[in-house]
């Protein structure tokens, strides 16, 4: 029996076809770009995160981080729910209650009201090609 690698040829073949076929089968069709600035009362969001959810359950979810009030993300097309989440550090914890040695832990609490996350009223149609999606948010 040949070698190739250490391994058989047979299993090298088999392998390689497989990758070829991943390869071929993932690079065909490109995602939308989805980007654009997220304010929450006029001032970028400095961390965060944006999710686009399908609005008829037919796609993935895709989401990404927000870097100083800016995202941009691969997204299927069609119909999404917009959601964006992000927190602030209100004060610390142990992680283990009653451990003295216990190291500290953040508690945070949401900056984004639940009208733009678990709630949301953001919604965006995602078309072939570039999007460009601002989010202007209140606190209020």
């Amino acid at each position: 029996m040949s070698k190739c690698f250490g391994f058989s040829c047979r299993y090298v073949g088999i392998v390689a076809l497989l990758g070829a076929t991943f390869v071929w089968g993932c690079g065909g069709d490109k995602l939308p770009t989805v980007k654009g600035k997220v304010t929450l009362d006029g001032q970028p969001l400095e961390n965060g995160a944006i999710s686009f959810v399908p609005a008829d359950g037919a796609t993935a979810t895709a989401g990404g981080v927000i870097t100083n009030g800016e995202y941009s993300i691969e997204v299927p097309p069609g119909p999404k729910k917009v959601e964006i989440t992000a927190s602030k550090v209100v004060g610390q914890r142990p992680a283990y209650e009653g451990d003295p040695n216990s190291p500290m832990i953040d508690i945070t609490e949401s900056i984004i009201p639940p009208r733009y996350n678990t709630q949301t009223e953001l919604t965006r149609e995602v078309q072939p090609g570039e999007n460009t999606f601002d989010f202007d948010l209140t606190s209020s």
